[in-house]
């Protein structure tokens, strides 16, 4: 990693305290040194609420690993040899600007994580600074993140793990350095995100969610601050972080534990999204679920981000969307699904005659409090973990015949092919939500179903792990 995101200083932040809205959009200001921010529990949260911030970045997760490349990666959308990611979708990852895009993310997350660094090397001599149980949600919150970053940034440039899990991946940082630190093998690198999960999980055990605050309940008694929790990385999505980490390193009995854990322990806090609610409203309609995530990012700049990348009115080389035929395959035609009725639509205004992805368009009430979410975590996932998971086929099925009561579509049999009924439900799921990628690649799938529409993709070593950037290499030589 570049020695100048090493030097990465913590942005510093508005923050108020009247609204949800308002203490989450918070704006770069002017870089500040430790002694001045990090005096006070305002200060440690300001640097934390940069962190999350910084998360939206186009580079990361308000961009790249939901919307675009790794969609992209997965073949989730028709990018044919006209369209201007065409490089990217035919795995031509010697191309410049296909090294560019991979080199910027990287430096996006590895400086997201300098920034977390440096709040976790003074947050325990300065622990005195913090009112009631706060110091601990605060450092909780940031090593979960920081395991998440870490995660992510595996499931991209890291070894397949179910055929090379000793192989060399990637350094993790757990300090504010200026050295490089070690390539680990890649178990080794997984046992230190569940250190910092099950750390994190230690910390948050008391954490407001526990007691129903979430975007769409009360404030918490601790003020503002703590309220909204699937805002930020709370107790049940650490929980949840630990099943998708388990399940990715093939430990199904841990991550069936965590996943049945968190259906059960947050099922009422974060229920299932009713039609009413995504379509009652078809000026307002909530297609990203909200009720069910278990964690979000607020980004203010996502309508401007459909803009650039879904909007109807943009170019056939330029927007993202499905091959029809796919989409038809997918949903089975059942425009019943709430996934497809509310996010696949034909445009008006003779704009396009096919479907376009509208799950991240805007809607007319700027108050609604899903309107800028990106989803991170959802209950549906845990669902589906739980249904892969378990060692009862019958479970199994009940498990995903769950997910598909809520997404208003009938039950399969219970002798239905429980691998083939899983894949269809992931990828109707989590369209632009960037998962397709690391689910085909957590799996070694050996051929994908093409972009386009047509033929299929063979993958393999080469396609699944993206290459270190270059500048990594050059600056550790």
């Amino acid at each position: 990693m570049k020695k100048r995101i090493l030097f990465s200083v913590i942005i510093l932040v508005i923050f108020t305290a009247t609204s949800c809205k308002k203490w989450l959009d918070v704006k770069p200001r002017d870089k500040v040194i430790e002694s001045t921010l990090l005096e006070n529990e305002t200060g440690f949260m300001t640097a934390l609420n940069g962190v999350y911030l910084d998360m939206t970045d186009d580079r990361s997760y308000g961009g790249q690993l939901t919307m675009q490349m790794t969609e992209v990666l997965a073949q989730r959308y028709n990018v044919g040899g006209g369209h201007n990611l065409y490089k990217l979708a035919s795995y031509q990852y010697t191309e410049p600007e296909v090294q560019d895009l991979f080199g910027t993310t990287w430096g996006s997350m590895y400086r997201t994580v300098a920034n977390i660094n440096k709040i976790l090397s003074v947050i325990d001599e300065r622990k005195n600074v913090f009112n009631g149980k706060h110091y601990s949600w605060v450092k909780g919150e940031a090593l979960a993140l920081r395991a998440l970053i870490h995660f992510d940034l595996f499931r991209m440039f890291g070894p397949v793990y179910q055929q090379d899990s000793t192989a060399i991946s990637l350094p993790y940082y757990t300090s504010f350095t200026t050295n490089f630190e070690a390539y680990l093998k890649g178990n080794v690198f997984i046992e230190k995100v569940i250190a910092d999960l099950d750390a994190a999980e230690s910390l948050l055990a008391d954490d407001p969610v526990l007691n129903g605050v979430t975007l769409d309940k009360d404030e918490s008694n601790d003020g503002i601050a703590w309220s909204y929790r699937n805002l930020r990385m709370n107790y049940h999505a650490v929980r949840a972080l630990k099943a998708r980490v388990c399940l990715y390193r093939r430990d199904k009995t841990s991550a069936l534990k965590y996943a049945t854990q968190v259906l059960s322990g947050a099922g009422s806090i974060f229920p299932f999204v009713k039609l009413n609610d995504v379509l009652g409203d078809p000026r307002n309609p909530n297609r990203v679920f909200s009720s069910e995530l278990l964690f979000t990012l607020q980004d203010s700049r996502r309508p401007f981000k459909y803009r650039q990348y879904f909007d109807p009115a943009l170019k056939d080389e330029a927007i993202l969307t499905a091959a029809q035929n796919r989409l038809t395959a997918e949903y089975e035609s059942n425009t019943n699904d709430f996934r497809y009725g509310s996010s696949w639509l034909v445009p008006g205004s003779n704009q396009k005659n096919y479907r376009c992805f509208f799950k991240y368009a805007d809607v007319e009430n700027s108050a609604a409090r899903f309107r800028n979410l990106i989803p991170m975590i959802r209950m549906a996932e845990m669902c589906l973990i739980a249904a892969e998971c378990t060692p009862d086929p019958a479970a199994g099925i009940e498990y995903l015949n769950m997910v598909r009561r809520n997404r208003g579509i009938s039950d399969i049999a219970g002798n239905a092919n429980l691998t083939g009924e899983l894949l269809k439900e992931y990828k109707r799921e989590f369209y632009g939500e960037g998962q397709m990628f690391f689910y085909y690649k957590r799996n070694a799938t050996a051929s994908l179903p093409g972009g386009t529409g047509s033929g299929t993709i063979t993958m393999n070593k080469q396609k699944y792990v993206l290459p270190i950037p270059l500048d990594e290499s050059r600056f550790r030589n």
